[in-house]
């Protein structure tokens, strides 16, 4: 795997500090194609990959959240 863009890994910080709840409310928007303030500045391929990163990190909270 590519390491991830600078970008990407402060919106994955910022996201993830804000609790489970949210940061699978957050999936949800990049899968709506939604623009939230933490990743306005993402291009569509950071988003992607945002995304991708978001869902493997709640695949190992998600039975906790």
């Amino acid at each position: 795997m590519t390491q991830l863009a600078p970008q990407v890994e402060q919106a994955i910080d910022v996201i993830c500090a804000l609790g489970c709840e949210l940061v699978t409310a957050y999936i949800g928007a990049l899968r709506r194609g939604e623009t939230r303030p933490e990743y306005a500045a993402l291009t569509a391929g950071q988003r992607a990959r945002l995304l991708d990163e978001l869902q493997a990190i709640m695949s190992v909270y998600e039975p906790r959240c």
